[in-house]
């Protein structure tokens, strides 16, 4: 699978459609995780200038030996493959790659594989509606997926009809329903809001899921974690969200992982999720969530209620909903991290006991069912239509109890940002490393 921003895949959909010659872009490829695999970003996929081209027409491009030599040092420099992208002009143009494509095809490979050999390199092909791509000189296709405010994926027909969801195929039509079952879907976090997402998505006929939650159910979970019973407590809150799982969907399968999002070898397991949904309360394990959205082009949506009470009155009842993929915003650009929590629950036991700010333990917080659904609720309409093209553009809610509204937010990345730019982690794959628990402490 190849993952670029979405930005950039519709920007070479446009020179198809309004150009009446073949573009070239030219990006680099970084695998998403450190062990390998067969999922990769495109970083940067950026338009080859008018005088790299030795030949330019509307149904063949060649670059220059010398700009081929230029993008090979980049490569190699970096440490990535690389993405050699065109064109192909017109509304009625070939899907697919040509038999002009193919020859060149073979050259390139034995080029780029002799002068860059630690990469994967790719091709691909955009037309005015679609996207086509493989390894360099090769012919067996692989997906392509642009990430942004919708998740732009290959149709799939690999799932049978139902008539169980006849009601919400009505509302956003087969191609969403079968997308929604072709999707791998992580949730971290299985309490107050991850058990209601995971219901939903149950409902809605998900079927690949990644449940990760380091704790057992006490008995001060109840009221609020769907799902579990009187007679769970104690039992492990990622094998209770599985149960309730499979029982309103007996044909999901669930991949369960008791731990911390923050120990590595768990973070590096999400790398295989097509979606995320982060239900924590935890600043450091937003952090991650935040900066894998980004570096890995891997959407989530972060969800978060909070409950004010002093002297034993409500004082104010408020939710955030927020979606994190390239071209939104992050939650650095919202201001949404407190550095110094991110920094105090990265530490080992031992060093916070040891740490002169740190004064006092953390004490649990209100937490309300209806609350919880509330943005859970908003967060899986978020998620259709990022997926499915229900109409809902809003990317950012923010939930006010008191006065009874859900209103959007808009707002702009921020230049430069470390966490969602290209100056940051955007596109990084497994070259950067991501926040993680100091060695040695086990939580």
């Amino acid at each position: 699978m190849l993952r670029l921003p979405l930005a950039e895949t519709q920007a070479l959909q446009s020179f198809a459609r309004n150009r009446d010659v073949e573009t070239c872009a030219v990006g680099l490829v970084l695998p998403v995780s450190a062990s390998g695999g067969e999922r990769f970003v495109v970083r940067q996929l950026d338009e080859v200038p008018d005088a790299a081209y030795a030949e330019r027409t509307a149904s063949a491009a060649t670059l220059k030996p010398e700009f081929c030599i230029e993008i090979a040092n980049r490569a190699r420099a970096a440490g990535a493959g690389v993405l050699l992208a065109h064109t192909h002009p017109g509304e009625s143009a070939l899907q697919g790659f040509s038999s002009i494509d193919n020859a060149g095809e073979r050259a390139l490979a034995s080029y780029f594989e002799r002068r860059v050999p630690n990469g994967v390199h790719f091709a691909a092909v955009f037309t005015a509606s679609g996207s086509h791509a493989r390894r360099l000189g090769q012919v067996e296709l692989v997906p392509l997926v642009g990430v942004g405010r919708v998740l732009a994926m290959p149709a799939t027909h690999a799932n049978e009809e139902s008539e169980q969801y006849d009601r919400q195929v009505r509302a956003f039509g087969v191609p969403g329903q079968r997308a929604i079952q072709g999707l791998t879907i992580a949730i971290v976090g299985l309490g107050g809001t991850g058990s209601i997402v995971a219901q939903q998505l149950a409902y809605l006929g998900a079927r690949a899921f990644v449940l990760v939650d380091p704790d057992k159910i006490e008995a001060t979970n109840l009221n609020r974690l769907v799902g579990a019973l009187p007679s769970d407590v104690g039992a492990l809150k990622v094998d209770v969200a599985a149960r309730h799982i499979a029982a309103i969907n007996p044909s999901a399968r669930c991949t369960t992982i008791v731990g911390d999002v923050l120990n590595e070898e768990v973070a590096a397991r999400l790398t295989n999720a097509d979606f995320i949904f982060g239900c924590t309360d935890s600043m450091a394990s937003r952090a991650l969530l935040n900066q894998l959205a980004y570096q890995c082009l891997i959407p989530c949506i972060d969800m978060g209620v909070g409950i004010g009470v002093l002297e034993d009155r409500v004082q104010y009842i408020t939710g955030r909903t927020q979606m994190l993929s390239p071209g939104l915003p992050c939650l650095v650009c919202t201001d949404k991290l407190d550095a110094e929590q991110v920094r105090r629950e990265l530490m080992t036991e031992d060093q916070r006991k040891r740490d002169p700010y740190i004064v006092g333990a953390q004490v649990p917080q209100p937490a309300v069912i209806s609350l919880n659904s509330t943005m859970s609720s908003a967060a899986i309409t978020m998620f259709l239509a990022a997926v499915t093209g229900v109409p809902s553009d809003a990317r950012m809610l923010i939930y006010d109890g008191i006065r009874g509204s859900l209103r959007p937010a808009a707002m702009a990345p921020r230049p430069h940002c470390i966490a969602c730019s290209y100056d940051g982690a955007l596109a990084r794959g497994s070259t950067w490393d991501l926040p993680k628990h100091t060695r040695g402490d086990h939580a």
